[in-house]
């Protein structure tokens, strides 16, 4: 089965009045999906090859600073937590996030971990000077966006993030979406097992995301394929040399 347009339809958790009884546990699920099926893997094998690039220009007790722009319910933070614990990394994590209650669970969910700043924010407009942070992060929130926001959180990321970004999202394929369908089904979530499913319906297809690489203007901007019907948006520049 072909899904050849990206619906216009809103997802339940992008609505600012969706009811924290039926955020926290889409999000906790959620979260359990990135751990399972390969997106905090694919951030952490990124980090291995980013802390290297910025460890040249800075004392080795220097911090790693990372941001991850809508970064949902935490997890992510909490994965690259766990991450720069094991390598004795000391990290410096802003987690950026819109929706209110989106921020405010995200906060209960990292209260445990040091090094963790939960931020409301917009992604298109971040409020960091450039080169704030070494990397940028941006996970599973691409396909919530039409093209000319997701081209500005691109650039966004770009700019604030002086060793580079990459940001992970879905494939739309007819695939895809029978496989998370079936995998939503086991939540408890209805929020999930309503998002699931048109997450993969608005995705972009693999030509959409190089033509949405080429929009950014970023140069050096890959656009790679990746396991479990993903695709990676991923830059990485020497951490002495000014963005281009």
């Amino acid at each position: 089965m072909q899904i050849r347009m990206r619906p216009a339809a809103q997802e339940l958790m992008d609505d600012p009045a969706c009811a924290e009884g039926d955020l926290r546990p889409a999000l906790r699920d959620l979260g359990r999906i990135n751990r399972v099926f390969g997106a905090h893997r694919f951030v952490r094998a990124y980090l291995d090859r980013a802390v290297p690039e910025a460890a040249r220009r800075r004392p080795a007790a220097g911090v790693f600073r990372l941001v991850d722009v809508a970064s949902g319910g935490g997890d992510i933070a909490v994965a690259v937590a766990r991450w720069a614990a094991r390598r004795e990394i000391a990290v410096r994590f802003v987690a950026v996030d819109l929706h209110a209650t989106t921020a405010r669970l995200a906060r209960e969910a990292t209260a445990r971990h040091r090094g963790i700043a939960i931020v409301r924010g917009d992604a298109r407009a971040l409020p960091f000077a450039d080169r704030t942070f070494d990397v940028g992060l941006c996970t599973l929130a691409l396909h919530h966006m039409r093209d000319d926001d997701a081209a500005l959180v691109l650039r966004e990321l770009h700019r604030v993030a002086r060793c580079g970004f990459l940001a992970v999202d879905l494939v739309r394929g007819g695939v895809g979406h029978a496989a998370v369908w079936l995998l939503t089904r086991l939540s408890g979530s209805r929020v999930l097992r309503h998002d699931g499913p048109l997450s993969v319906r608005r995705a972009r297809s693999m030509e959409e995301y190089r033509r949405l690489a080429d929009a950014s203007g970023i140069p050096d901007l890959r656009v790679s394929p990746l396991p479990g019907f993903r695709v990676s948006l991923a830059r990485l520049q020497d951490a002495g040399a000014p963005p281009r």
